[in-house]
């Protein structure tokens, strides 16, 4: 079962002196309820499966195929998508909730339960070395079984303009709600009070808005599709036919997105001239505003794919986090039982131990608050991450619309076509991947930074000692200072001051003989430096790189080897499939042409007369306007004019006598010869 258990689910009742720590007893027949709830969503997934498989086979039919046996069943049935990736960005927030959904029940695979049941719950170590590689097939085949089960939702947002969509898309959606309801308010874990009890509802949080999400989006467009049929009707009952026609205007030349931003590229030189006016404390504060204030632009949207992506790997990551917290609730409640349950008997040996005992609940104390701590930072670290992808994404975007590709080291592109398809084709996945391991990474590197403070300076300082790190400081403190502030400080001084001109604003030396001495000095004690240095050089980028390992937007290898890092090749190729599908100015240059063919297909037989009776002076304007682009031609290129002139006077000489004028031409040559 997928979507039943939860973590609260497995974590048993612990009781340490009395206490439950926030949870109350469960009853057998509250736990009986929860599991006959898990039940149905058992059955009601595989009865859906069917469901499913029949709507997706039905939608189909709506699709036509556009390139293969046309002829053949009108064109039907069609390839029916489930999401647009490449140039689609409406309802992106409706597909983003349905992979919230769609996440949810595969992530609850991954943590042991299942749909099908059809592995054996038992099995022996000899059976699990011969055929431990079904259970690979089996999950499989659970994961394809849910995507297959959420498709109609997808594929019913995709075709939003269809009525008969809407309605199927509305009545699929309502029983998976009554589901999930029931599940909530059958599930004795819901009325725990205390971490539990939070844990158990924020885990489920995401879901439930997720449907609703969904829900909305089907119902805002049923009433939209249905706004727009009555508008229509109306239009042809009541309007005249010039009215219906300007209808049709307005509609076929409504203003996309894409215009939207072309329109806003016509500005950008009006903005550089005021900026140019301005004085520089108050262009400088503007930058700093522009800088921190998230700025929009008119008309940029950002792409279905790069939205899904991140929502995925968000939710994934919410999952992971509160899967963490709910494993250390778990280990130290069962920890503190076995410690309770222990020091009952050592007391009875030696009541001494009654010492050592509270500086061990001390230390499980410590270890709970630096988990915890741990792991919401390390989670929100990546979280902000993810989002600063959206702000390099439009960053990089508006340059390589400028046709800027200075910014990467890949040119204008990485490689084949198909490899760049191939390597864009893999960035969600990876951005996901990345997340996760980067959360992970993150944990451990400030789990142990905070344990070794703890232990090594605030628990000790608050005993009343020193502790080793403090320790270590006052030993070695003069020793770090020296090579590490001390002599660089120096240093500094001395080539600001000293061995440069004006005061260390030109680079040419002065005091040459001071500076060859100092030098020489300098050459050892550089060494003492060159090792404090070489750890920061080996500090910075390890730090660096577990912080930003979660980021696909920025390489993590060195200058020059950048193509050897996957992730950033996939951000890149990512973004130029994106540019060649959706260049603003070329979308807006074919939806032009569209906008005009199908204005002239819908043209009325009214404006058609009016075309036709006003067609001489049409005709009349036109010759005069070639007329005076020819002239202007003709003034700007003398030579042209001569050539026309004496073309224009042989043909005269050819009308009027009725001979060849080059027969003419070269006899008479032949006479004066």
């Amino acid at each position: 079962m997928a979507s039943g258990s939860s973590p609260v689910d497995s974590v048993d009742d612990y009781s340490v002196d009395g206490h439950h720590h926030g949870r109350r007893n469960i009853t057998a027949i509250e736990l009986s309820s929860c599991h006959k709830a898990n039940e149905n969503i058992d059955t009601f997934f595989k009865f859906f499966f069917v469901v499913s498989v029949v709507i997706t086979i039905a939608l189909s039919f709506a699709v036509r195929r556009k390139n293969r046996l046309l002829k053949c069943c009108w064109g039907r049935p069609g390839i029916l998508q489930p999401v647009n990736f490449v140039d689609e960005i409406g309802r992106r927030w409706a597909y983003a909730a349905c992979f919230v959904i769609l996440t949810y029940n595969v992530m609850m695979l991954f943590d042991g339960d299942s749909y099908w049941n059809l592995m054996p719950k038992k099995t022996d170590k000899d059976w699990m070395k011969k055929y431990g590689w079904v259970k690979v097939l089996n999950k499989l085949w659970e994961v394809l079984s849910v995507c297959l089960v959420y498709y109609p939702l997808l594929a019913c947002i995709n075709h939003r303009r269809s009525i008969a969509a809407n309605i199927i898309g509305i009545l699929y959606l309502i029983p998976w709600i009554m589901v999930y309801t029931e599940f909530f308010l059958s599930c004795p874990a819901r009325f725990q009070t205390g971490i539990f009890g939070v844990v158990f509802h924020l885990f489920r949080a995401p879901i439930y808005i997720a449907l609703y999400v969904v829900g909305v989006s089907y119902v805002l467009d049923f009433v939209g599709n249905m706004t727009c049929i009555i508008g229509r009707c109306r239009q042809k009952a009541n309007a005249s036919k010039s009215a219906e026609h300007q209808f049709e205007y307005e509609r076929v030349y409504k203003i996309s997105h894409h215009m939207e931003y072309v329109t806003n590229l016509l500005r950008q030189k009006r903005i550089i001239e005021d900026s140019k006016s301005m004085n520089i404390i108050k262009l400088k504060s503007r930058m700093l505003a522009r800088k921190v204030k998230y700025e929009k632009v008119f008309g940029f949207r950002y792409s279905t794919r790069l939205i899904c992506c991140l929502t995925v790997a968000v939710t994934i990551l919410f999952w992971v986090m509160v899967q963490m917290g709910v494993l250390i609730e778990s280990v130290l409640i069962w920890l503190r039982a076995l410690c309770s349950s222990s020091n009952r008997v050592v007391y009875a040996v030696n009541p001494v131990f009654k010492t050592f005992s509270g500086s061990i609940c001390e230390v499980m104390i410590a270890i709970k608050v630096l988990s915890h701590i741990a792991n919401a930072l390390s989670g929100i670290v990546v979280i902000i991450f993810l989002v600063n992808t959206l702000i390099t994404y439009k960053r990089c975007w508006h340059r390589l619309l400028r046709g800027d590709h200075s910014w990467h080291v890949f040119g204008s592109r990485i490689c084949t076509p198909h490899s760049t398809l191939l390597k864009g084709l893999k960035f969600g996945g990876f951005q996901v991947a990345y997340a996760i391991w980067g959360w992970a990474v993150l944990f451990m590197l400030l789990w142990v930074i905070f344990m070794l403070l703890t232990f090594g300076l605030v628990l000790p300082l608050t005993k009343g000692e020193t502790g080793w790190i403090l320790d270590f400081f006052i030993d070695h403190g003069a020793t770090l200072m020296l090579g590490i502030f001390v002599i660089p400080f120096i240093q500094r001084l001395v080539c600001q001051f000293v061995f440069l001109q004006g005061k260390g604003k030109v680079l040419a030396l002065d005091n040459r003989r001071i500076y060859n001495a100092t030098s020489y000095y300098f050459l050892v004690l550089n060494i003492i430096v060159g090792f404090f240095s070489c750890l920061k050089r080996i500090l910075y980028p390890l730090v660096l790189g577990i912080t930003y390992l979660s980021r696909l937007d920025q390489p993590l290898i060195m200058k020059g080897y950048e193509k050897t890092d996957p992730g950033y090749a996939s951000f890149v190729s990512m973004l130029l499939v994106d540019l060649h599908h959706n260049h603003p100015v070329v979308k807006t240059f074919v939806e032009i042409l569209l906008q005009a063919k199908e204005r002239q297909k819908n043209a009325s037989d009214e404006i058609g007369s009016y075309w036709e009776k006003d067609n001489e002076e049409l005709r009349r304007s036109r010759r005069l306007r070639n007329r005076w682009l020819k002239t202007v031609t003709l003034i700007n290129n003398p030579s042209l004019a001569l050539k026309l002139l004496e073309k224009r006077l042989i043909e005269e000489f050819q009308v009027k006598t009725g001979k060849d004028f080059a027969q003419v031409s070269s006899s008479s040559a032949g006479h004066m010869v």
